[in-house]
């Protein structure tokens, strides 16, 4: 995972100014969380590694809670194509200028892959990534994993990021197979665990791979 270890490109944040009431304004504030810094961080080492290691040019991201994940790819990948699919509940704001969004309408991710199946925005003869890095919990396993899985049939990749157990998290994958080192804290992946003494942000990621 060659291009995963080396540090992201920044991505730019943008900022707001905040005013008070009186004539004097307030220095510009960033617009993140240092928890939404680490987790661009961690797409974008994924990011790095599938475009750079895997050879992959499409992409969905589907919810991620991170913005600027279109501008990651297109920085790491100027010719990949990303399709942005917004479940209910998670969807506008993250979404950037000429990416095409799938909606959801309360149906579920089942109404949702089959749209995405149907659309023609994704060609599953070719290998695809699906980022699915919004944190699921141990009550709230991400369903249909195995519909996009049937899916992929040029192969494909599914990351996830979840503050369920590590085991949890790794039955959550199948049928897909973690790569190494399988799941690690997303402050430090694709390092394993055991190999970082430094404090975690307690939320696990890891990237799945379809077997051909």
């Amino acid at each position: 995972m060659t291009a995963a270890c080396h540090p992201p490109a920044q991505i730019p944040l943008q900022t707001s100014r905040v005013v008070s009431l009186g004539a004097r304004a307030r220095p510009l504030e960033p617009a993140v969380s240092e928890e939404t810094r680490l987790h661009q961080a961690f797409l974008g080492r994924v990011i790095d590694f599938l475009c750079a290691d895997a050879g992959v040019t499409q992409f969905v991201d589907w919810g991620c809670p991170a913005p600027g994940t279109a501008e990651r790819v297109r920085a790491a990948r100027a010719d990949a194509r990303l399709v942005h699919v917004a479940p209910r509940g998670a969807a506008g704001m993250l979404s950037s200028s000429g990416t095409t969004v799938i909606t959801g309408d309360g149906s579920g991710d089942g109404a949702l892959t089959r749209r995405l199946r149907t659309s023609g925005l994704v060609d599953f003869d070719e290998p695809v990534a699906v980022l699915m890095t919004r944190p699921f919990t141990a009550d709230d396993p991400p369903a249909h994993i195995a519909d996009l899985h049937a899916l992929m049939r040029g192969g494909g990749y599914l990351a996830l990021a979840s503050t369920a157990p590590r085991r949890t998290v790794e039955r959550a994958f199948r049928p897909f197979h973690p790569i190494e080192p399988g799941v690690a804290d997303l402050t430090w992946w694709p390092y394993p665990d055991e190999d970082v003494s430094a404090q975690g942000t307690g939320i696990l990621g890891g990237l799945g791979r379809r077997l051909r």
